[in-house]
Order: C-alpha cells, then structure tokens, then sequence
C-alpha cells in the first residue's frame, strides 16, 4: 500500500515524497482511514512505529489554513517529545500555506511561546501543565478547536498528569475529534478514553520480536554530580574493565571524560564534532587496549563495532527505548558475558519504567557501593594478585632478607605500601549519607520497598543561590565556593539543582547558617552572588485564580539536564 490510497491530500503527499517515507507503517495504514473519515482513534503501538504521522496526517487535513486560530492541540509528557512532535507537524505542512505549528511547555521563556501564538498558530503540540497555565491566563483559547490527540497517554498518567489532562479536555468544545495514542492499555487509559471520545475505532499494533542481548542490567539511583564518582567507584572496583559510557550530549561527554582523565584513568571521547580521522585514530586505540573508557553520544556510535566490550554504562538514560536496546547492544558480543548499568536520577523514574516496558523485562536495582565497600573491594583484589604471585616460586629477595625481620612483619608492610599506592582518593556524595541509604533500605538498592520517588530527605537545608546557568556557572564552580569559601566539610554539600537565573543546593543543616552568614556576598567566576535560605517557592509555577502557588505535576522533562521544580512532581511507584 502506498500513501496515496489512504485519501491523503497532494499537499502532505508532496511533503511525504520530500520526507522520504515510501509506505505507510502499520499503524499509519490502519489508523489514517478511519481518523480522515473523521472518528475517534485509539490507537495501541510501540515507540518507533510511526504514529506521529499516525495523528498529524489526520490533523492537518482537518485544518482551515485560512483560519488563524488554535484547531488542533497534542497533548504529550515531555518538551523534547512536543519539540520533536512540532518539527514533523512543521515538515508535514511543508506546502500547506499558511499554517503554522508551535510547541508549548515548561521551563522555557512565556514570551515566544505567547508571540507564536498571537502570529495564529493552528496546531499547538504541549505538555500538560504549561497548556493549562496559558489556557487559564487566557492567552491560549480552543474555542475553535477540532482535533484533540493524546500520546504517549499511558507516559502522562505514569507522571501524574491524569488531573491536568481532565481540565483542559473540559474546556474543549464538546464536538471535537479525540486521536488516544498509547503504548499500553491500562485501566486509566481505557477510563480516560471512556470519558473523552466516542466509540473509538481500536487499532493494535503488535510490537515486532525485540532481541536484547543476553547481558546483566543494573539500574543505581544517583544524583547527577554524583555520577562521576560512582563511575569511578565502578572503574576502581573492576565492575568496568573495558567500558563504553553512552551520555546525550556533547557537552556531558567531554566533562566526563576531562573528570576521568584528571584521576587517572585512559578515556577518550568520540562525538560529532571530532573529525573522522581523529574519531577513527580514538577507536583504533579503544580496539587496542589502550583506552580503559571510551565515552560517546549515540550518533557517534553509530556503527561502532567491538568485541571485547565488558560494561555499557549510560551515563544518562537515552530518550528513546530503541536507543538503549543498541547501546547494551554493544557488549556481551560473541558469546561473551557483559553488563549494562544504568544511572537514574529523580527525573527519569517514568522513563526507566517506559525502557523496561520496551524491553519486557526490569532491571535490577543496586545501591551504590560506599567508600568502605570500595576499599574493601581494593584490598581484596590485591590480596588475590598476592596469593596468585605466592603461589608460584617467588621468594623473599635478598634484600629483605638481610634486613633480618620477620617475614611477616615485611609482608604486612610491603601490603599496605601496595594499598595506599594504588588507592585513588574516594571523593564523597551524597548518596553515602547513612540517611539516603536507610530510606531506600541500606543494602538493597532504590526501589527496594517499592518506593519509585527519591524523598527530599529530612536532614537536609536548601539554601538559594541567586545565579545560575545563563551565567556559565557550573554545580562543580559551586560546590568549590562552598568547600573553600564557605568551609563546608566535606560530604556536607548534596544535591545541586541549577535553573537559568538560580540555584537551590541542599546542605547539611549544621552547616546551614554558617555557609549563609560566609556567603551572604561573594564573588563567584567573576560574579558577585549571594546565598540565603530558600523560601521554597517553586520555580517555574503558575499563579491560579483564588490564589496560592501551584507548581506543575509531572512536568519532570520539561526542565534541563540537572534542573527540576523545587516540589517534586507525583509519580508513579516502582
């Protein structure tokens, strides 16, 4: 079947022609049809099989270019899947004149998002909580509204939009077209398609056999100035002998590898602004033996083929479930055993939960080994090179045995200079705090008692900072103010959360008021800043009619890499 049988319009099918699309998917065959004759779609389908078309085909046809006014609204859970979702909107409506898309959510400026659509934008694709904000401030109206599509629905309830979602759908014309598009029918989904559409035309698309590899999945809850060190931690404890470490940006990826190599480790980058000879001379060294990391985006790796590969870490969890499936993809290659592990931080709950739908399967959860376990983990390792060297023909060397002490006595300190020569010095996080570890169930990993959130824990000050990231500064520029400056012991600063014109850092309460009263005013990277106790106003909320703040549920995505709402959003338990 080609796409001109589905009844499209010249318009879109020249712009499908450009895309490069030769056949409709599954999805996009089965669900076009019955949405172009203007019913209701549930649509059930996988990431990756196409159903943004799936609903944006079916949209735009319905539209009135003439029109300026809001005719079409998606409703998805994160700013990167409402910008993706605009830009194919945007390449569809290629040779539609006069329409025009634009993508509302969290965390990001009001003022463009308020110009685009006082231009008369026709088709708004948001995240729940920014659209309700500018829908109750009156600056967005969907009295012309035509066509409501949910997806990823099962992602928005898992997040805690479900009360979000109930109020906008309320304020919609009652004659409108509803397009569902989940990965899952729950009974919340099937609750919510119940109440907002009309005898849905269910459309099922199976997911084609997923092979993941054969390879060990461990899943650490870590904040992300704490993923370094537990890195390294890994590193030094022979969990990750030959590793490949997967992060989402260029810019990640070169802070991890300048931290590696700063404490000694062989690491070297691979991502798309290295020319191709560099790119290959680092893969020829990595092949060799003579890198211990490699560490890379997912562009660059494209194609990447090693065998010896031990230990996939991603450093951050890939947006896309099919991405993971090819990055562990990378070890456990022929017939060997790998291992695949995984840091998650607080934001990224309802995506872990979404991979391992994907996979079919969950992954295991591990606490992160303490400085003691370390060490421990040192010593061991060497003694087992000792007794693997004592069990050949060494013997005591004649110059220790003129020194006519015992033996023993030489071993002992021959053992200890071994130690403290090899022992890379163990930088504390937070994560080592006896509290963090009783929340979770000392010794059984996150998760252990079916506690899906990372609680603010109770012994903990947050202090506000007003600079933040539109000044360049860094959460390690930071925390050097507050160990030098303000003489914060060490293992006393925690979790360090950045916005673009603040910053919230957790302290140890002790602490408190002397970093408030040292760093009242200082100079910070050429800056003068100031520290007090933060009044716990969430940043990024909206002010309701009748009053009181009310931050939004569940807009974890909408917000940068190490940035979220001071309130931690609902989500859903593991």
């Amino acid at each position: 079947m080609n796409f001109s049988d589905l009844g499209i319009s010249p318009e879109i099918l020249e712009a499908i022609e450009v895309l490069g699309f030769e056949a409709p998917s599954p999805i996009q065959e089965r669900a076009i049809p019955p949405a172009l004759g203007g019913e209701d779609v549930l649509g059930l389908s996988y990431t990756g099989s196409g159903k943004t078309l799936a609903f944006s085909i079916p949209a735009l046809e319905a539209l009135d270019p003439g029109e300026r006014t809001v005719q079409a609204l998606c409703l998805c859970p994160t700013r990167e899947l409402a910008v993706q979702i605009c830009r194919e909107v945007e390449k569809l409506a290629l040779f539609m004149e006069g329409v025009s898309a634009v993508p509302i959510y969290g965390g990001a400026s009001f003022r463009p998002q308020l110009d685009a659509l006082k231009r008369g934008a026709q088709f708004v694709v948001g995240t729940p909580g920014r659209v309700m904000d500018l829908m109750e401030q009156g600056a967005l109206s969907f009295a012309a509204l035509r066509t409501l599509i949910l997806d990823e629905a099962d992602e928005m309830l898992d997040m805690g939009f479900l009360e979000d979602i109930e109020r906008i759908a309320d304020a919609l014309p009652a004659r409108k077209q509803t397009l569902f598009f989940s990965a899952t029918m729950s009974p919340g989904i099937r609750r919510l398609v119940g109440r907002f559409s009309k005898n849905p035309v269910e459309v099922s698309i199976e997911r084609p056999a997923l092979t993941v590899p054969t390879v060990e999945q461990t899943a650490y809850e870590v904040v992300f100035s704490s993923r370094l060190e537990v890195l390294c931690r890994l590193m030094e404890t022979g969990k990750v002998r030959k590793g490949l470490i997967f992060a989402n940006t260029k810019r990640v990826v070169d802070d991890i590898v300048d931290g590696l190599t700063a404490r000694g480790y062989a690491a070297d980058r691979l991502h798309g602004d290295m020319p191709q000879m560099l790119r290959e001379r680092v893969m020829e060294s990595f092949r060799r033996g003579s890198l211990r990391a490699l560490v890379a985006t997912d562009i660059a790796a494209r194609g990447l083929d090693v065998d010896d590969v031990d230990c996939v870490v991603n450093y951050e969890l890939p947006r896309d479930p099919e991405d993971y499936v090819h990055r562990i993809g990378r070890t456990a290659r022929a017939g060997r055993a790998g291992r695949a592990v995984s840091f998650v931080g607080r934001r990224d709950f309802s995506l872990l939960g979404r991979i391992e739908r994907f996979i079919g399967m969950k992954m295991n959860r591990e606490a992160v080994m303490s400085a003691g376990r370390v060490e421990q983990m040192r010593r061991e390792a060497l003694m087992d090179e000792v007794l693997e060297l004592a069990r050949g023909d060494a013997g005591l060397p004649q110059e220790m045995q003129e020194l006519g002490l015992p033996a023993e006595r030489l071993a002992a300190a021959m053992f200890e200079l071994l130690t403290r020569r090899s022992a890379r010095e163990i930088q504390p996080i937070p994560e080592d705090r006896p509290s963090l570890l009783a929340a979770h169930g000392e010794g059984k990993g996150f998760g252990a008692r079916g506690d899906a959130s990372w609680k603010h824990l109770q012994d903990t000050a947050t202090l506000f900072m007003n600079a933040g990231r539109q000044l360049g500064i860094r959460p390690r520029d930071i925390a050097g103010l507050l160990y030098n400056e303000g003489g914060a012991p060490e293992g006393s600063v925690g979790d360090i959360r950045m916005f673009p014109r603040h910053t919230l850092i957790e302290v140890d309460p002790s602490v408190a008021g002397q970093l408030r009263e040292r760093l009242a005013t200082a100079r910070l990277c050429g800056y003068e800043v100031n520290i007090r106790e933060d009044q716990g106003r969430p940043q990024g909320g909206s002010f309701r009619r009748g009053g009181g703040f009310r931050p939004r549920r569940g807009e974890r995505d909408s917000f940068p890499r190490g940035e979220r709402p001071h309130t931690p959003p609902r989500r859903k338990r593991f």
